[in-house]
């Protein structure tokens, strides 16, 4: 029971920096919708993407390797030597970058090559410093970090873009300040300073840590090119303001990913320190069991709200990306779903299918998105994203019962399933009375879903109480 009552707490922590600094980027959304043209929203969304496709790839994600190696780490000087020889690779992977992304971006006015290359750079030490924290078990320092980048982002981009019309420049003016500003609580507050030691360099570790991290490279990547080549498939054969549009599809069902993503940083180190305990193949059962119940309540919930969100933060000009979000959200459950099985690749060290799955899941999003878009326009990308993330889910299930049975309970799956499609379908037919006897069905099954374990969340707070 520690080790779950450990993943709860560690959830909730990590919760406060990730849901509610996250959460505020639904208050920027009427912002930019209103005040940045459609075409100004894409070019801010291929920003935003292509900066999570450039760092990972100068990185070689060496900061994952970082929160794995810390988790091990007992001694002082292991951690030393960790943080030491990472640090040193992030600085001169960084003035590498800046060069170069200058020297890319000369097309571009001198204030705009000069705030993009920026923002790439400090989001190469933001992703540094925040997973150092997670590896030295700061997790309080972690969600600090968070929640100062986002509230930042929220305040300068009002004043910068709403009271001030800067547009774009200001957008990008705001996402610098604030990724800095975040990074530079991390490093002071983690003490990665003081754990620096030109005495540690090695050459040779550095080698080793990349050894672990670089593997995961190809998953990063094709993670992006699920997620994000679409945009720029949509900027080719259609339109950059094609392109806005289905960036905001996307970010109601992102919702749903933040919500889960905020359990999978808590669930890798969990399936991570636990992996060698005896009872392993149970724990990992009773996790999915659990997980997929509260996915498909969450699910549900987002589905049928989703019409309500829509018209509080979106723009009436973007109305078309609604009929897009049913599709995304079942493409951000099976998401979820594959970053589940993500996590075990992760406690056992097989970094390699982590990538050799993710490879052929962006291979089958190109593939049917190219054919289709020029049929079916948007509903390509979410189709294809959906496919792509429901046969990652499916190979990385299968390929995993080889090491570790964990077993299923396959007509509670396959019913769940058909219940949210259906909703999820209803969800089409855009009616006020539907919508609300969408959501009522919504409440009693992720109720009935989860009613073991609100039991268990009820008996502990009547217990609480009474003491």
């Amino acid at each position: 029971m520690k080790r779950e009552k450990r993943l709860i707490i560690n959830t909730i922590i990590l919760g406060i920096g990730n849901v509610l600094p996250k959460s505020i980027s639904f208050l920027i959304l009427p912002i930019l919708t209103a005040f940045l043209t459609k075409a100004e929203y894409g070019t801010y969304d291929l920003v935003l993407t292509s900066v999570s496709l450039v760092v990972p790839t100068f990185s070689l994600l060496i900061e994952q390797a970082v929160f794995r190696f810390l988790l091990d780490a007992r001694t002082e000087k292991k951690k030393k030597k960790i943080i030491t020889n990472s640090a040193l690779y992030v600085f001169a992977s960084s003035i590498i970058l800046f060069i170069i992304s200058i020297l890319i971006l000369s097309f571009l006015r001198i204030e705009t090559q000069v705030l993009i290359s920026l923002f790439i750079v400090v989001n190469l030490y933001y992703r540094y410093a925040i997973q150092t924290c997670r590896g030295l078990g700061l997790l309080k320092k972690y969600s600090m970090s968070s929640l100062i980048n986002s509230l930042m982002k929220l305040t300068l981009i009002y004043f910068l873009v709403k009271q001030i019309p800067l547009g774009l420049t200001g957008v990008l003016i705001a996402l610098v300040l604030s990724v800095f500003l975040g990074t530079i609580y991390a490093i002071i507050s983690s003490g990665i300073i003081k754990m620096f030691s030109f005495k540690m360099f090695d050459m040779r570790y550095i080698k080793v840590l990349i050894a672990y991290s670089a593997p995961l490279l190809p998953n990063s990547l094709s993670w992006w090119v699920i997620n994000i080549s679409d945009r720029w498939i949509i900027t080719a054969f259609l339109n950059v303001e094609m392109t806005g549009i289905f960036a905001v599809a996307n970010k109601i069902p992102s919702v749903f990913n933040l919500l889960y993503n905020n359990f999978n940083l808590a669930w890798q180190e969990s399936a991570s320190v636990n992996s060698k305990d005896k009872d392993i193949k149970d724990y990992y059962t009773n996790i999915f069991d659990n997980l997929f119940n509260i996915l498909v309540g969450m699910l549900l919930l987002l589905v049928t709200l989703s019409p309500v969100l829509f018209n509080i933060f979106i723009d009436e000009s973007y109305f078309s990306a609604f009929y897009q979000m049913p599709i995304l959200f079942l493409a951000m459950f099976f998401n979820s779903l594959s970053a589940y099985y993500g996590g075990i690749y992760v406690a056992f060290k097989k970094t390699k299918s982590i990538s050799v799955s993710s490879l052929i899941a962006a291979f089958i999003n190109v593939i049917f998105n190219i054919a289709l878009i020029s049929h079916i326009g948007l509903y390509a990308a979410s189709i294809s994203t959906l496919l792509s993330y429901l046969i990652l889910t499916i190979y990385r299930a299968v390929d995993l019962q080889k090491q570790i049975m964990i077993k299923y309970n396959f007509v509670k799956i396959l019913f769940s399933l058909l219940l949210v499609v259906i909703v999820a379908t209803i969800n089409y037919i855009n009616e006020a009375h539907l919508h609300i006897v969408n959501f009522i069905v919504a409440i009693v099954i992720a109720t009935l879903l989860n009613k073991n374990l609100i039991r268990q969340i009820l008996h502990r707070i009547i217990i609480n109480i009474k003491k």
